[in-house]
């Protein structure tokens, strides 16, 4: 195969290819983690995803235009696109189906492109540049490069590459783009769980799971190749074919076709000699061939995406991900019978060795089957590869892992990490026996001191960290009375003394001010960020998603996954309509390696969780009572408090004559947030557990839980629930939250009323404020902040919109005008309305947060819902929320205000919002065989968006199915006129359309 650098440049004009701008079918596994901070409207205008091979940046990037609401444009690049002139062809070939005010002039230099984009889109769009990479050091690069830093203010733009393009690090440092790397695409246990039961329908036990991740290192390509190799298998025999995941021919076949054989033959050459070292540089390639062109092949791999680049003290070194080593191990080991690849692991051995660098010498060692270097690698560096217990264990042969106190010691570490702490004691025991020196066995005997202490608490007063943590579990209020600023081990403890007690908000300061201690070892502080992450996540604070993932990088850098595990559980808690089933995987895997504290943790997040959810009020309590009977019998009672609280939330409506009394008495011990629960399961009034969640910090999250205890109440439970509460996706961190009443008593009802889509409508207290009296610039100001009501309007973005180029003091002036106007308007319709407008310092708001109805919010609410159940496979849910959203949506957004700077972009998210849930409506009616609701989805889609290609396809494909040929031919010449305005040949036969569009599935 030809090297990719060697394709020449072309001779002539190189045409547009149809390939290179049609966007993918949107396939594989919707990973919510990934794409939640990519999509919606605080969406980074720059998105750019850079990882190997076969890690899923197309996916991602399908998912991100299919769920971003945006028109978008795609452009898939190859080495063909050298001149820049070609490149700007296919961008304008693109960009033809995008919103513009009138039809844009040729486009012949990339200034010209980017004067279009900047002053002709008439609406918000995305543009998507994949393999980005297949340009570099490319006449085209400059195409990428000048769009990148001279982005246009309404264009948002996605990369994929295999290495950073050029602009993109000072965008990012800038805080103007988002880089997504290799380990962030890198598939978790959870995900890979719910790829094969939800989306490939071939459910894998926890085990296998957690085997396949590990071998995969959750690579996306090394997935694909293995369900695509065990799918017409029988369960029976994974085993044997789990052994090879992330190796074997497929693997193999797969990188040399689309990685290896693409590059130079001296590159590729030198990436398999190189291979026996973990981490490669410069001098230590030249050090381990004898040559001098290490600096020169590093670049040229790294630029092809083969290898990634760490900025080290001591200058940049290169990583190679696993799956691609391992095959260029196993080609390296085919030469010479094996000879050739032992001399040069004895050779990366002994440099490693001489860098200080022990586990990679152990694992050359043991790969030269040079046992002697393995014993005296160990005996030189046995301290520090005990504090890192990773794979080199298990490299070494039975003899040596049976005999040598530092491997003793590290299989017990092992075991601690996991979880697994009966395990680890007896672990710990053997090492302490096989201990060689007095500092050594002293070593091990106080950590397994500790390990004691956690699973057998002392009686008596203790200062250890560890003892100290663990009575906040059993005892929070005693340790919230205890001095927090002694050392960093009371300060933890009075954090988590501060979350297990239901004082949220004032433990995560806590948790912070651990971090902040430069004593903290590694391992308090991931456990620090991991609280932190907890609390944020139930105070709804919006930094809760980026401190999860703190909270999770943490835990992989100390080499702990109890702790990863637990970071995955908050992630999927955040989400309870769709992570339910990740939370009980990994409670599975908790369980597989003895983890017993993480799966009662992890049974407490779920059922923390599913309250917030409506319907499975039995299995929420289920899973509550399991987890408050794991909790108490570990000790851990304050929380078992939680459990049954949430037990009695659940279930107190099918057995009302419960006996809550004792737990009401535990509940006021423990804390205000199991107290608010139990007062909720009591009926107590509102007021009441209100002003508990209020001292917390969590009154939106225990506003959410009442309503649902309210909603379930009002039902009577069963299908009757399902069908009377509003789907919500969201819990932890829930945004659906209307103002309760007590618990079993009808909603009350909303201050504010805004209706946007259509006629503008504002109500308050049920009285309509009129408008006629209101200067005309006054009234669009009411409806402004109407329209992001209840949000905030900063006042220097009103002056922008409604009294541009005056002076600053004049704009502010007038603004204070208008607003006095505004509100003496609300007070004529109801007196004391006018309060209803608020300053918050430099911002105004109308309406109170949880007290507002509001129709394009709904419409919002009804579309996030709709994504989330769709990702889950949740049909039903999604129909409903579908139906919703599209008969809210056929109205357009404050018609009245024409084209007025600060209603165009919402307008056109709206729209497009609409016309996206229309597709999807109806894929959904298509496949259960209403064809004819299908067609009428797909016309109110068209009705407000005609230029949307895809719904052509879908509304023809959908007549015929529906035997209506002559409607078909109709709607057929209608979309050969649209093609036609666009500039774009229209497709000649009704076969052509059937066969591009033979179902009606999501572009």
């Amino acid at each position: 195969m030809r090297a990719a650098q060697d394709v020449p440049a072309s001779t002539g004009p190189v045409p547009v290819l149809r390939a290179r701008v049609a966007r993918p079918d949107p396939t594989g596994l919707r990973r919510a983690r990934l794409l939640a901070p990519l999509v919606g409207p605080a969406a980074p205008h720059l998105v750019a995803v850079v990882a190997g091979p076969g890690c899923g940046k197309t996916t991602l990037l399908a998912h991100v235009a299919d769920t971003s609401g945006l028109p978008v444009a795609w452009v898939t690049l190859d080495p063909a696109l050298d001149d820049p002139q070609a490149l700007v062809r296919h961008l304008r070939a693109a960009c033809a189906t995008l919103p513009w005010r009138s039809r844009p002039e040729p486009w012949h230099t990339v200034d010209d492109a980017l004067a279009a984009l900047g002053d002709g889109l008439s609406g918000p769009a995305l543009l998507v540049l994949d393999d980005v990479h297949a340009t570099e050091r490319r006449r085209a690069a400059q195409v990428v490069d000048l769009l990148v830093r001279h982005q246009p203010a309404g264009l948002r733009v996605a990369l994929g590459s295999r290495s950073m393009p050029a602009g993109v690090p000072s965008r990012e440092l800038a805080g103007t783009a988002r880089v997504l790397d290799g380990e962030a695409l890198r598939f978790r246990t959870w995900e890979v769980d719910e790829l094969f039961r939800a989306h490939h329908a071939a459910p894998l036990r926890a085990a296998e799971v957690a085997e396949l991740t590990q071998r995969t290192r959750g690579w996306a390509a090394g997935l694909e190749l293995f369900h695509l190799a065990t799918r017409d298998r029988p369960a029976s025999s994974r085993s044997r074919l789990l052994e090879r995941a992330g190796r074997g021919p497929a693997v193999a076949d797969y990188l040399a076709g689309h990685v290896l054989d693409r590059l130079p033959a001296s590159v590729r050459e030198f990436l398999v000699r190189t291979s026996v070292l973990g981490r490669l540089s410069a001098d230590r390639c030249d050090a381990l061939l004898g040559t001098d062109s290490g600096a020169r092949l590093l670049a040229a791999a790294h630029r092809h995406g083969l290898l990634t680049a760490v900025d080290e003290a001591d200058g940049t070194q290169y990583e190679c991900h696993d799956v691609v080593r391992g095959y260029l191990l196993d080609t390296l080991g085919d030469r010479g019978g094996g000879a050739v690849a032992r001399e040069l692991h004895r050779r990366a051995a002994a440099l490693a060795l001489s860098a200080g660098e022990y586990d990679d010498a152990l694992r050359s060692s043991c790969r030269a089957q040079d046992w002697d270097a393995a014993r005296r690698v160990l005996t030189i560096g046995g301290d520090d590869l005990a504090g890192r217990p990773g794979t080199w264990l298990d490299l070494l042969p039975g003899a040596i892992r049976d005999s040598d106190p530092w491997v003793a010691l590290a299989l017990a570490r092992r075991h601690l990490v996991e979880g697994a702490l009966d395990t680890a004691l007896a672990a710990y025991a053997v090492a302490e026996d096989r201990a060689v020196t007095g500092p050594g066995r002293a070593l091990v005997a106080r950590e397994r001191r500790m390990v004691h202490t956690w699973v057998e608490p002392p009686m008596g007063a203790s200062s250890d960290w560890v003892a100290l943590v663990r009575r906040a579990l059993a005892r929070p209020r005693e340790c919230l009375t205890a001095d927090a600023g002694q050392d960093v081990g009371h300060a933890l403890a009075a954090a988590v003394a501060g979350l297990v007690g239901g004082d949220v908000r004032i433990a995560a300061r806590r948790f912070s001010a651990v971090q902040a201690r430069a004593a903290a070892e590694p391992v308090v502080e991931a456990v620090a960020l991991l609280g932190e992450a907890a609390c944020l996540t139930l105070v709804h604070d919006r930094g809760a998603r980026d401190a999860r993932e703190r909270a999770h990088t943490a835990a992989k850098l100390v080499g702990a996954p109890a702790l990863e595990r637990l970071a995955d559980g908050l992630e999927l808690a955040s989400r309870p309509a769709t992570g339910a089933d990740g939370l009980r995987h990994l409670r599975e895997c908790c369980l597989g390696v003895g983890d017993v504290w993480g799966a009662a943790l992890l049974g407490l997040l779920d059922a923390l969780a599913s309250t917030t959810v409506a319907g499975h009020r039995l299995q929420t309590a289920a899973t509550a009572r399991r987890a408050a009977a794991e909790l108490e019998a570990l000790g851990a009672t304050a929380l078992a408090v939680w459990a049954r609280a949430v037990a009695a939330v659940a279930q107190v409506r099918d057995h009302p004559a419960a006996p809550l009394d004792d737990l009401e008495v535990d509940a006021a011990r423990c804390g205000p947030v199991p107290h608010g629960l139990t007062l909720v399961a009591l009926g107590a009034p509102a007021e009441r557990w209100a002003r508990l969640s209020r001292a917390a910090g969590v009154p939106a999250w225990m506003r959410l839980v009442a309503r649902r205890a309210a909603v379930a109440a009002a039902a009577g439970g069963g299908a009757r629930e399902l069908a009377a509460a509003r789907p919500v996706g969201t819990g932890l961190a829930a945004g659906d939250l209307a103002a309760t009443g007590p618990v079993g008593a009808a909603v009350e009802p909303a201050v504010l009323d805004v209706r946007c889509l259509g006629a503008f409508r504002l109500a308050v207290g049920g009285s309509v404020v009129p408008t006629s009296s209101l200067r005309p610039q006054h009234a669009a100001l009411l409806r402004t902040l109407a329209l992001s009501a209840p949000a905030p309007v900063h006042r220097d973005r009103l002056v922008e919109w409604f009294w541009p180029g005056r002076l600053p003091e004049r704009g502010q002036h007038s603004l204070q005008v208008a607003v006095s106007d505004v509100r003496r308007a609300l007070d004529a319709a109801s007196p004391g309305a006018g309060a209803v407008l608020r300053r918050v310092e430099q911002e105004y708001a109308l309406g109170v947060d949880g007290r507002t109805v509001h129709d394009v919010r709904g419409l919002e609410r009804a579309l996030r819902t709709a994504d989330l159940a769709l990702a889950a496979g949740d049909e039903a849910t999604a129909l409903v929320a579908l139906h919703e959203a599209v008969e809210a949506g056929g109205a357009e957004l404050l018609p009245q205000d024409g084209t007025a700077e600060w209603v165009v972009a919402p307008r056109e998210l709206v729209r497009a919002g609409v016309v996206r849930a229309c597709g999807a409506l109806a894929d959904l009616l298509a496949a259960r065989g209403d064809a004819a609701g299908a067609v009428a989805a797909v016309r109110r889609g068209l009705a407000l968006d005609r230029f949307q290609d895809h719904l052509w396809r879908r509304l023809v494909s959908g007549l015929v199915a529906d035997g209506r040929p002559a409607a078909a031919a109709a709607a057929r010449r209608e979309y050969a006129t649209v093609l036609s305005e666009l500039g774009v040949a229209p497709v000649p036969s009704v076969r052509a359309v059937a066969r591009a569009a033979p179902t009606l599935t999501t572009p």
